[in-house]
């Protein structure tokens, strides 16, 4: 019993978190599961349950481990601390801390590095929602990484079924496979349309090649050919 418990609270930041749909979530509890840990410890009274050293917890492909993993029966809030590793299906995640509040909310703290669907997020905290159209909060910074180029941002937020993301702050935005950069205060990239575009707010500018282009609000399309359109 406390062993399932922890482990299904525990697993629930890879079954919602940046692994898969919040849809997907009810069915890891199907898969077999297996923890193992140097030390186990369940409070009934606070319904805390704990887990330390070499920590471990798998279930059908996903695997999560760390030193130290906690799963509170009560609030349904887990946690796993201490060199934290997760892999499920196309998702792998490292960083210092996870946190996950049920299933509707998980945070990754400390040098956050996790690869989705072919992109890469990195930076010291990293919020998701699966149940808002997988949004994602670097409330502090980072990088968004892909094999069309890389954004970053003071602050960086992202709904990833729309292939959408928006960089607040120094936003900086550099593409080699269409030899383009550009930047502004505000930028917000549409990947998930039929053409491409990203708007540029606030001195903003764009340089493709020899051409350089500079407006405080800047709309830049982006063509298969790899050449830009900016109006």
């Amino acid at each position: 019993m406390t062993k399932k418990k922890l482990y299904q609270g525990i697993l629930t930041l890879l079954a919602v978190g940046a692994v898969c749909t919040a849809a997907a979530a009810p069915q890891q509890g199907n898969e077999p599961t297996n923890l193992t840990a140097d030390s186990l410890t369940y409070d009934t009274t606070t319904g805390l349950v704990t887990a330390e050293k070499n920590v471990r917890l798998e279930q059908g492909t996903g695997w999560i481990e760390g030193a130290r993993a906690t799963y509170n029966t009560k609030t349904e809030e887990g946690t796993v601390e201490g060199g934290v590793r997760a892999m499920r299906e196309d998702m792998n995640l490292s960083c210092d801390r996870l946190f996950a509040a049920s299933q509707e909310h998980w945070q990754a703290t400390g040098s956050v590095h996790m690869v989705k669907a072919e992109r890469t997020f990195t930076g010291p905290q990293v919020d998701y929602y699966p149940s808002q159209n997988d949004y994602i909060l670097a409330g502090s910074g980072g990088t968004i990484t892909s094999a069309d180029g890389t954004l970053t941002a003071d602050r960086l937020e992202g709904w990833m079924k729309e292939n959408r993301f928006v960089g607040t702050g120094n936003a900086h935005i550099v593409s080699p496979p269409r030899d383009l950069e550009g930047g502004g205060d505000r930028m917000e990239y549409f990947g998930g349309v039929e053409r491409p575009y990203v708007v540029l707010d606030g001195s903003a500018w764009v340089f493709q090649g020899n051409n350089m282009a500079r407006s405080n609000h800047m709309t830049v399309y982006l063509a298969d050919d790899g050449s830009a359109v900016a109006k």
